[in-house]
Protein backbone atom coordinates (compact mmCIF):
# COMPACT_ATOMS: atom_id res chain seq x y z
CA UNK A 1 0.00 0.00 0.00
CA UNK A 2 1.47 3.46 -0.88
CA UNK A 3 2.07 5.82 1.63
CA UNK A 4 -0.44 8.20 0.33
CA UNK A 5 -3.03 5.38 0.12
CA UNK A 6 -2.39 5.00 3.92
CA UNK A 7 -2.38 8.56 4.68
CA UNK A 8 -5.76 8.55 3.63
CA UNK A 9 -6.97 5.85 6.12
CA UNK A 10 -5.75 7.36 8.57
CA UNK A 11 -7.15 10.42 7.89
CA UNK A 12 -10.68 9.05 7.26
CA UNK A 13 -10.58 6.94 10.60
CA UNK A 14 -9.80 10.56 12.03
CA UNK A 15 -12.80 12.07 10.47
CA UNK A 16 -15.11 9.19 11.50
CA UNK A 17 -13.76 9.86 14.93
CA UNK A 18 -14.96 13.77 14.44
CA UNK A 19 -18.55 12.67 12.71
CA UNK A 20 -18.38 10.58 16.01
CA UNK A 21 -18.10 13.39 18.63
CA UNK A 22 -20.74 15.35 16.29
CA UNK A 23 -22.81 12.31 16.33
CA UNK A 24 -22.93 11.99 20.21
CA UNK A 25 -22.53 15.56 21.56
CA UNK A 26 -24.08 17.93 18.99
CA UNK A 27 -26.74 16.40 17.26
CA UNK A 28 -28.90 15.19 20.13
CA UNK A 29 -29.05 19.24 21.19
CA UNK A 30 -30.60 19.65 17.12
CA UNK A 31 -33.32 16.83 17.71
CA UNK A 32 -36.32 18.66 18.47
CA UNK A 33 -37.31 17.21 22.39
CA UNK A 34 -41.30 16.26 20.89
CA UNK A 35 -39.22 13.85 18.72
CA UNK A 36 -37.42 12.89 21.37
CA UNK A 37 -40.47 12.24 23.42
CA UNK A 38 -42.79 10.22 21.01
CA UNK A 39 -40.03 8.75 18.87
CA UNK A 40 -36.80 7.22 19.11
CA UNK A 41 -34.98 9.37 17.02
CA UNK A 42 -30.74 8.38 16.85
CA UNK A 43 -28.21 10.06 14.52
CA UNK A 44 -26.47 7.13 13.16
CA UNK A 45 -23.82 9.39 10.88
CA UNK A 46 -21.05 6.92 11.77
CA UNK A 47 -22.45 4.16 10.51
CA UNK A 48 -23.48 6.35 7.15
CA UNK A 49 -19.98 6.85 6.50
CA UNK A 50 -18.80 3.22 7.12
CA UNK A 51 -21.67 1.94 4.49
CA UNK A 52 -19.98 4.97 2.28
CA UNK A 53 -16.76 3.75 2.70
CA UNK A 54 -17.85 0.35 1.82
CA UNK A 55 -20.14 0.65 -1.24
CA UNK A 56 -17.42 3.84 -2.64
CA UNK A 57 -14.48 2.17 -1.89
CA UNK A 58 -13.06 -1.11 0.12
CA UNK A 59 -15.79 -3.27 1.78
CA UNK A 60 -13.30 -4.66 4.19
CA UNK A 61 -12.16 -1.01 5.24
CA UNK A 62 -15.62 0.05 5.50
CA UNK A 63 -16.50 -3.51 7.31
CA UNK A 64 -13.52 -3.01 9.49
CA UNK A 65 -14.63 0.84 10.61
CA UNK A 66 -18.39 0.19 11.30
CA UNK A 67 -16.66 -2.65 13.63
CA UNK A 68 -14.73 0.11 15.27
CA UNK A 69 -17.78 2.85 15.49
CA UNK A 70 -19.72 0.43 16.67
CA UNK A 71 -17.69 -1.06 19.47
CA UNK A 72 -17.33 2.42 20.53
CA UNK A 73 -20.96 3.24 20.23
CA UNK A 74 -21.18 -0.02 22.93
CA UNK A 75 -18.64 0.98 25.09
CA UNK A 76 -19.37 4.98 25.38
CA UNK A 77 -23.23 4.47 25.85
CA UNK A 78 -24.03 0.60 25.83
CA UNK A 79 -22.42 -0.51 28.50
CA UNK A 80 -24.91 -3.63 29.21
CA UNK A 81 -24.19 -5.48 26.47
CA UNK A 82 -21.15 -4.81 24.53
CA UNK A 83 -21.14 -5.95 20.57
CA UNK A 84 -24.68 -5.03 19.40
CA UNK A 85 -23.77 -2.36 17.93
CA UNK A 86 -20.37 -3.60 16.56
CA UNK A 87 -21.82 -6.72 15.17
CA UNK A 88 -24.98 -4.83 13.19
CA UNK A 89 -22.84 -1.71 12.36
CA UNK A 90 -19.92 -4.14 10.62
CA UNK A 91 -22.46 -6.87 9.00
CA UNK A 92 -24.74 -4.23 7.32
CA UNK A 93 -21.42 -2.08 6.21
CA UNK A 94 -19.83 -4.93 4.67
CA UNK A 95 -23.10 -6.67 3.03
CA UNK A 96 -23.33 -2.82 1.51
CA UNK A 97 -20.23 -3.27 0.13
CA UNK A 98 -21.21 -6.86 -1.25
CA UNK A 99 -24.19 -5.57 -3.30
CA UNK A 100 -22.50 -6.07 -6.95
CA UNK A 101 -21.60 -2.19 -8.61
CA UNK A 102 -22.24 -0.70 -11.70
CA UNK A 103 -20.01 0.26 -14.26
CA UNK A 104 -20.51 3.94 -12.86
CA UNK A 105 -21.76 4.49 -9.50
CA UNK A 106 -24.90 7.29 -9.17
CA UNK A 107 -26.54 8.73 -6.72
CA UNK A 108 -29.61 6.18 -7.42
CA UNK A 109 -27.73 3.32 -6.81
CA UNK A 110 -25.95 4.03 -3.58
CA UNK A 111 -29.22 6.01 -1.84
CA UNK A 112 -31.20 2.84 -2.18
CA UNK A 113 -28.38 0.67 -0.70
CA UNK A 114 -28.01 3.36 1.95
CA UNK A 115 -31.07 2.99 3.17
CA UNK A 116 -31.34 -0.67 2.87
CA UNK A 117 -28.14 -0.89 5.06
CA UNK A 118 -29.93 1.65 7.73
CA UNK A 119 -32.81 -0.64 8.43
CA UNK A 120 -30.76 -3.54 8.29
CA UNK A 121 -28.66 -2.31 11.07
CA UNK A 122 -31.94 -1.41 13.08
CA UNK A 123 -33.51 -4.39 12.61
CA UNK A 124 -30.45 -6.33 13.83
CA UNK A 125 -30.19 -4.40 16.92
CA UNK A 126 -33.73 -4.95 17.59
CA UNK A 127 -33.42 -8.93 16.72
CA UNK A 128 -30.11 -9.03 19.16
CA UNK A 129 -32.01 -6.62 22.10
CA UNK A 130 -35.05 -9.15 21.78
CA UNK A 131 -33.04 -12.54 21.90
CA UNK A 132 -31.60 -11.12 24.86
CA UNK A 133 -34.96 -10.54 26.58
CA UNK A 134 -33.66 -6.43 26.84
CA UNK A 135 -36.48 -5.62 24.75
CA UNK A 136 -39.53 -6.22 25.40
CA UNK A 137 -41.76 -3.62 22.84
CA UNK A 138 -43.34 -5.27 19.77
CA UNK A 139 -41.84 -4.85 16.27
CA UNK A 140 -44.75 -3.21 14.93
CA UNK A 141 -44.31 -0.49 17.39
CA UNK A 142 -40.65 -0.41 17.36
CA UNK A 143 -40.81 -0.21 13.77
CA UNK A 144 -42.96 3.13 13.59
CA UNK A 145 -41.69 4.73 16.77
CA UNK A 146 -38.07 3.87 16.44
CA UNK A 147 -36.82 2.69 13.28
CA UNK A 148 -38.63 4.32 10.57
CA UNK A 149 -37.87 8.17 12.32
CA UNK A 150 -34.26 7.00 12.92
CA UNK A 151 -33.49 5.75 9.56
CA UNK A 152 -35.55 8.42 7.64
CA UNK A 153 -33.76 11.09 9.63
CA UNK A 154 -30.17 9.50 9.10
CA UNK A 155 -30.70 8.48 5.50
CA UNK A 156 -31.62 12.66 5.01
CA UNK A 157 -28.68 13.78 6.84
CA UNK A 158 -26.53 11.45 4.85
CA UNK A 159 -27.75 12.48 1.45
CA UNK A 160 -26.29 15.60 2.33
CA UNK A 161 -22.75 13.87 2.63
CA UNK A 162 -23.39 11.97 -0.79
CA UNK A 163 -21.12 14.37 -2.55
CA UNK A 164 -18.25 15.11 -0.36
CA UNK A 165 -17.94 11.47 0.51
CA UNK A 166 -17.85 10.27 -3.08
CA UNK A 167 -15.22 13.07 -3.74
CA UNK A 168 -13.27 11.90 -0.78
CA UNK A 169 -13.67 8.16 -1.47
CA UNK A 170 -13.30 7.77 -5.43
CA UNK A 171 -9.77 7.00 -6.45
CA UNK A 172 -8.84 10.03 -9.03
CA UNK A 173 -9.79 9.57 -12.56
CA UNK A 174 -6.25 8.64 -13.45
CA UNK A 175 -5.76 5.98 -11.75
CA UNK A 176 -9.51 4.82 -12.58
CA UNK A 177 -8.11 4.57 -16.48
CA UNK A 178 -4.81 2.97 -14.83
CA UNK A 179 -7.16 0.05 -13.47
CA UNK A 180 -9.41 -0.16 -16.59
CA UNK A 181 -6.22 -0.41 -18.83
CA UNK A 182 -6.39 0.88 -22.15
CA UNK A 183 -8.95 2.11 -24.18
CA UNK A 184 -10.01 -0.14 -27.58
Amino acid sequence: MSSDRLRKWILTGFLLLAVFLLETSLLPWLIPPEWRNGWSVYPRLVFACTVYISLLGNRYAGGGFALAAGLLQDVAFYGHMIGVNAFAYAMSAYAAGLVPKPKTVRAAFVLPVLLASLLACEIVTYALYRLFRLANEDFGWTFVNGMLPSTLTVFLAASALYIPARRWLEPPRSEQEKRKGPKE
